[in-house]
């Protein structure tokens, strides 16, 4: 589990077997003020690629709870 109580959390769902960061996704971080995005995509494995973004497969976003 990655939740607390009081945190807010974005998610993006992408078909790219490689998702990259996209300046959008900084955008949405600042103006809704996120505490962490969630990219959500077709692969295999879970990855961080920034500090407040992960690359999580669609069988997993269970675990954010």
């Amino acid at each position: 589990m990655y939740s607390s109580p009081g945190q807010r959390y974005g998610f993006e769902i992408k078909f790219n077997e490689a998702p990259s960061v996209r300046k959008s996704m900084r955008v949405a971080l600042n103006d809704l003020k996120l505490d962490h995005l969630w990219v959500i995509y077709p692969g295999r494995h879970r990855y961080p690629v920034d500090d407040k973004i992960t690359v999580m497969p669609l069988g997993s976003i269970h675990e954010v709870a």
